[in-house]
């Protein structure tokens, strides 16, 4: 039997997200200690690493994913095996919810972050992550955060200390889902931020999304110098480099980037996102990816499966 910290380090998880999967979809019934402490066996360990592969590796909501754990029965060994060696187009997703939910999480954040307090930022993503796909969270919950710190930045009613708290916080947690989330060991994308760029948690976000749909993603980070994207150009041979574009700094030194991958050797396809990649994509003939998380995805698997790609 094992405590909750032990079954969430042997599920991959985290306590908090075992706690929500167990109240909210039944997915464990631990047993109790006379003290009230949880305990979860053999079984419970494998229903929550079946949940967790089909989250994230499958793309479910945790409704979904729970729906097929709880059915699964005497099969839950092959579930649990099948969705350890597949990853499948993400599912359409059932209707979310409420978009006051999403801006009550938003909200409850930014008042965390206003005082400092990291833990509760914590316990907001935690939250936010255990109740729907990863995609979902960074279009609907991360994104809105992201913005309202940057607008309040802007206007000083949001000190530094803040804005680098808050967005720390979410960095670390895109870090642990970007290692989490198993490599398909194929070389297919590289995503970074051109030279003097460090705005990075939309690029790591889509680098994650990538991973998640079994794209071969390296990630680069913030502040690539144009040598360097050169050098992982070449030396990866990816056929695709997606930057990204965030604020109207950042346009030449991506403008520089895209055009000399454009003229390598190896003549490398470059993808733009973010606020400001339209500025570049006319000058560069780079690809323009949807805003839609799904759908930016979506097209840079399209362009992979293409005959130039393929070339």
């Amino acid at each position: 039997m094992y405590t909750i910290k032990q079954a969430a380090a042997r599920s991959g998880l985290n306590v908090p997200t075992v706690r929500a999967w167990e109240r909210r979809y039944g997915v464990v019934r631990p047993e109790r200690t006379a003290g009230g402490y949880r305990l979860y066996d053999d079984t419970a360990i494998e229903r929550l690493i079946a949940m967790r592969n089909l989250v994230e590796r499958q793309g479910l909501r945790p409704s979904q994913a729970a729906e097929q754990v709880r059915a699964a029965g005497a099969e839950l060994a092959s579930l649990v095996e099948r969705t350890a060696l597949t990853t499948a187009e993400s599912a359409e997703p059932e209707p979310g919810p409420p978009a006051r939910r999403d801006d009550e999480l938003v909200g409850v954040f930014l008042g965390a972050a206003s005082s400092l307090d990291v833990p509760a930022m914590d316990r907001v993503l935690d939250e936010a992550f255990a109740a729907q796909r990863f995609e979902g969270v960074v279009q609907d919950v991360v994104f809105p955060i992201l913005r309202r710190i940057g607008e309040g930045w802007s206007d000083g009613s949001i000190d530094v200390a803040v804005e680098h708290a808050a967005s720390e916080t979410i960095r670390r947690r895109l870090v642990r889902f970007y290692d989490t989330v198993a490599s398909s060991g194929a070389a297919d994308v590289l995503v970074g931020l051109p030279p003097g760029s460090h705005h990075e948690i939309g690029a790591l976000a889509f680098a994650i999304a990538a991973r998640r749909a079994g794209v071969g993603t390296i990630y680069l980070g913030a502040d690539v110098p144009l040598a360097s994207w050169l050098v992982a150009a070449q030396t990866t041979r990816a056929p695709i480099a997606v930057l990204g574009v965030m604020d109207g700094a950042d346009v030449p030194a991506a403008a520089e980037v895209a055009a000399a991958l454009h003229a390598s050797p190896r003549g490398t396809a470059v993808a733009l996102g973010g606020r400001r990649a339209h500025e570049v994509g006319d000058t560069s003939g780079s690809i323009m990816l949807p805003a839609s998380m799904d759908d930016a995805v979506r097209a840079i698997r399209d362009l992979l499966a293409s005959p130039e790609s393929a070339a």
